[in-house]
């Protein structure tokens, strides 16, 4: 072997140990790099101003402001680790400002909205607040048609179109 056949031998080495060296850098978890912080500032801001909010009962007292149970619910999204994106939407939520385009646009937005329903839910129970009684909206299939209310006790029976008897 002359010496130009080992440089090669070393260089070639040098190379092997290098691509193991970057293949075992790739395979390592990426938990190892820390996870960015969510901004829940503006979420925080709306959600503590939202009138569906202040309005629900049990900040009257007040035991718990809507700040603290607006904080919770962030803790929560940060728990379940949805993205900025996600907070971005539930500030707009919030603030009344989702448009058609925005809804198009997220096509988890349901699912979005149904998971923060549970945070919602979990905080008014961890922090004693009296939960929904769920009887906000009741669904209706898209086919069916709402019943008519039933009339008054003691005013005259509507009139049916049909011919009298």
């Amino acid at each position: 072997m002359n010496q130009s056949d080992v440089l090669r031998i070393a260089a070639l080495a040098a190379f092997a140990a290098l691509c193991f060296h970057a293949a075992a850098v790739a395979a390592k978890p990426a938990a190892a790099a820390p996870a960015a912080k969510l901004n829940t500032a503006a979420f925080l801001d709306a959600c503590s101003a939202d009138q569906n909010v202040t309005d629900e009962p049990g900040f009257a007292d007040g035991k718990v402001t809507p700040k603290a149970y607006c904080e919770c619910v962030a803790g929560k999204v940060e728990e379940n680790k949805l993205t900025q994106k996600d907070v971005d939407m539930l500030t707009k939520m919030h603030k009344d400002e989702i448009t058609d385009a925005d809804a198009q646009a997220y096509p988890t937005l349901e699912d979005l909205m149904t998971a923060n329903e549970g945070y919602e839910d979990a905080c008014k129970k961890s922090l004693g607040l009296p939960a929904d009684a769920g009887n906000d909206e009741v669904p209706m299939e898209e086919d069916t048609v709402p019943d008519e209310e039933a009339p008054d006790q003691g005013a005259p029976p509507s009139d049916d179109a049909s011919p009298p008897e």
